[in-house]
C-alpha cells in the first residue's frame, strides 16, 4: 500500500467533499463524477502493492460428546393379590325335636330404578285423544316417503316446525317442547312415547282442539317415525 498516494487522494477527496458540503443544492454530476475519480484514484494507491493474506486459523475441534443412554422405563408393578376370603358356613341348630332350623335371611338392598319414563299400563283414551294418534297405512309414494325412520327427533325437526310446534303444542314454552323431545328420544318404544304425550302434553296443552289437531297429528306422525 501507497501511503503517499493515498493521503495525497484522500486530502483531495476530503477538500472536495467539503466544498460541496457548503452548497448542497448546486451540487451538478461533474462534482459527482470529480468525487467519483478521487475515490478510484484512493482505491487504488491502497491496493498498489500486494499485501500479505491473513493467517487462516483452524478452528479447534469440538469436544466429542458421549452418547447419553436412553433412560430404562421402570418396571410395572407386581400385581396386587387380593387376599383371599373364607367363607364359613353357620352351622344349623337343631330344636328339641332334632329337626334342623331355617337361618334367617338377610335382606337384600332395593335395586336402583331408573326415572326414566315406563308405562307398564297403557293410558285409557277417549275418542278424541284416540283419533290424534290413529295410523293410517301409506299408500302414495310421498306419503311412504314420509314415514321413513329418523334416528333423532331433534335433529329432524327444522326450525320453522319445532317454532311451530312450540307455538301450537306447548303453548310457546321452549323449555316444554325441549323436555318433552329429551323424554321421548330417549325412549325405547312409541309405546312410551304415546303414554307420555297422552300424560304430559294431550291435556295440559288442549292438543284436541280443532286449531291444533292436525299440528298435533302432524307431530305423533314425526314421534312414531323414531321408533320404525
Amino acid at each position: 500500500m501507497d501511503f503517499q498516494k493515498s493521503k495525497l487522494f484522500l486530502d483531495k477527496l476530503n477538500r472536495e467533499f467539503a466544498r460541496l458540503s457548503k452548497d448542497p443544492d448546486n451540487v451538478v454530476r461533474l462534482d459527482i463524477d470529480i468525487m467519483a475519480s478521487y475515490v478510484r484514484d484512493l482505491y487504488d494507491a491502497l491496493y498498489d502493492s500486494p499485501v500479505a493474506p491473513a493467517a487462516v486459523v483452524k478452528p479447534e475441534p469440538a469436544p466429542r460428546r458421549e452418547p447419553v443412554p436412553e433412560p430404562v422405563p421402570p418396571a410395572p408393578p407386581a400385581p396386587v393379590r387380593e387376599p383371599e376370603v373364607t367363607v364359613t358356613v353357620p352351622e344349623v341348630s337343631q330344636d328339641k325335636s332334632g329337626k334342623g332350623k331355617k337361618e334367617e335371611s338377610v335382606p337384600h338392598p332395593a335395586p336402583i330404578v331408573s326415572t326414566s319414563y315406563t308405562f307398564e299400563k297403557p293410558e285409557t283414551l277417549d275418542t278424541e285423544t284416540e283419533a290424534l294418534f290413529e295410523e293410517k297405512v301409506a299408500k302414495e309414494l310421498s306419503d311412504r316417503l314420509s314415514e321413513l325412520p329418523i334416528a333423532d327427533l331433534k335433529k329432524a325437526i327444522a326450525l320453522n316446525d319445532k317454532l311451530l310446534y312450540t307455538r301450537e303444542l306447548f303453548g310457546g314454552q321452549g323449555t316444554a317442547f325441549d323436555a318433552a323431545i329429551a323424554e321421548i328420544n330417549a325412549m325405547g318404544s312409541f309405546f312410551d312415547a304415546q303414554n307420555y304425550m297422552v300424560r304430559q302434553c294431550v291435556k295440559r296443552f288442549e292438543w284436541s282442539d280443532p286449531k291444533r289437531i292436525e299440528t298435533a297429528k302432524t307431530f305423533i306422525r314425526l314421534v312414531r317415525r323414531r321408533f320404525k
